[in-house]
This record gives structure tokens, C-alpha cells and sequence, in this order.
């Protein structure tokens, strides 16, 4: 679905400078849950924005079902950190869901259904009619996110979407984008800097270092569907969460 191939990005005229990414190499597979985990500042906003064609890249290649990005690609939808200004303040909830499916030359019949959908796939139906500033930071959030569903994207790009929301909301919205994610089989990269939320989230977790390449692998074969009990109470679990750990905590990793 997503190939990068030694991605690298500096900002500024000189090619030589210090780069906020540098040869970063991995790939991630149709319907493929991928968490990218790394501490602040390795450069995880940055890649994103690369991925999403919405910033220019120095040098390397990314393509989308084989096809190179040089924009934002009309498969793909990105969920941004800070929802509250993603959202447009003036226009309802429907409206702010239904906005870029014009841009797909959805008609209207077709975005009023998708819309609907989207909705009552993020537990909001029967609140379309309500403005963003009306609801709540965790609802604000799940505006952001049936937004994308109704867009359909083949691959959704999220960056640390819940990382403004208390821990309560935070449990839930996981189980919400686990849940829309088996719905729709939408591939996803999710980044974060939440351990436990990379590896209770993810088939794969990629720990970056900076600036910005793969310093570590991990593969979770915890069994799905997950609990936030059940799930964390694995010995298996546990035992990732070490192994990340180590591999942010000084780029070293326990036998």
C-alpha cells in the first residue's frame, strides 16, 4: 500500500543541513494496522506531512499503491493532532463531515448517505445538526475521524489524535478506531508517543529515532479483537512494552 524508500527532509535552501529526517525506509501493507512510536522531536510530524504530500520532501520516494507522491494523494485522509482547529467552527457537524467529499465530485445524495454513515459509525447520530464548539473535546474528535470515514480513504494518516483528550475519552476512542478500522478495512498509520497505545492499536510498531529513521521493529500478535482489560493483562503485552521501551530509552533493546 505505502512504500518509503530513504526519505529524507530538510528544511531551508541548504541540502547539507541538519535534516528533521533522514533515510528512513519502511513499508506498510493493504488493511495493515502501523503505529510509529518515538519520543518528541524525532521528527514524526514531519514524516507524516511528507507521507501526506502536504510539504515538500529533500530527496528519497514515496508511492501509494505504486503510484509517487507529489501531493496530497486522493486516497488518503489525515486526522490531525489538534482537532479543535481542524474543524471548522461555522459550519455544523454534517457540514464539516460532508466538506471534502466535494472535492471528490460526490453528489449530494451520495455525501448525505456517507455522511449518515460515518456518523453512526463514531457513535454520533442524531448530533449532525450540532456545531463543533458544542460538543466535547472527546466528540470534537470523533467529528475529526468520521470526517475521514466519510472520505473513504484507502489509507488514513493520524497524528497523535488523542493525545489532548483525558485517559478515560482516550480508552474509548482506541476501541472506536479499532472498531471503524475491522468495519471499513481502511489501512492505518497511526503515530504516537503512548507505548501502551502503540502496542494495544497496532499489527506492527516502528520506533523512530531521531532524526527521523526505523531504529526498531516490532511485531504484536496479540489476539483481536482487543480489550483494554483482557488485552493489557497478556504476559505478551507486558513484554513488548519493555522491548519498546528499551529501544526509545537509549536505542538499546533486552535480549
Amino acid at each position: 500500500m505505502l512504500n518509503v524508500s530513504h526519505l529524507r527532509k530538510v528544511y531551508g535552501p541548504d541540502p547539507s543541513a541538519a535534516p528533521a529526517v533522514a533515510d528512513l525506509d519502511f513499508t506498510v501493507e493493504d488493511r495493515e494496522f502501523v503505529c510509529i512510536l518515538g519520543s518528541s522531536g524525532c521528527g514524526k510530524t514531519t514524516m507524516l506531512r511528507c507521507l501526506s504530500g502536504l510539504i515538500p520532501f529533500t530527496s528519497g520516494e514515496i508511492t501509494l499503491r505504486g503510484e509517487p507522491v507529489t501531493g496530497p494523494p486522493k486516497d488518503m485522509a489525515f486526522v490531525f493532532q489538534d482537532y479543535s482547529r481542524s474543524l471548522l467552527p461555522w459550519m455544523t457537524v454534517r457540514r464539516n463531515i460532508a466538506f471534502p467529499l466535494r472535492y471528490r465530485g460526490v453528489d449530494r445524495r451520495e455525501a448525505a448517505a456517507l455522511t449518515e454513515e460515518a456518523l453512526d459509525a463514531v457513535g454520533l447520530a442524531g448530533r449532525g445538526d450540532r456545531f463543533p464548539w458544542q460538543l466535547s473535546g472527546g466528540m470534537q474528535q470523533r467529528v475529526a475521524i468520521a470526517r475521514a470515514l466519510a472520505y473513504r480513504p484507502r489509507i488514513l494518516l493520524m497524528d497523535e489524535p488523542f493525545a489532548s483528550v483525558d485517559a478515560q475519552t482516550r480508552s474509548g476512542l482506541e476501541d472506536l478506531l479499532l472498531r471503524v478500522w475491522e468495519r471499513y478495512e481502511t489501512t492505518v498509520l497511526f503515530v504516537t508517543h503512548d507505548i501502551d497505545e502503540a502496542i494495544y492499536l497496532a499489527d506492527r510498531v516502528l520506533v523512530l529515532r531521531p532524526p527521523a529513521t526505523v531504529g526498531h521493529e516490532v511485531t504484536v500478535n496479540l489476539p483481536r479483537p482487543r480489550d483494554q482489560v483482557r488485552t493489557k493483562e497478556n504476559p505478551e503485552f507486558a513484554r513488548l512494552r519493555g522491548e519498546l521501551f528499551a529501544a526509545i530509552d537509549g536505542g538499546t533493546v533486552a535480549a
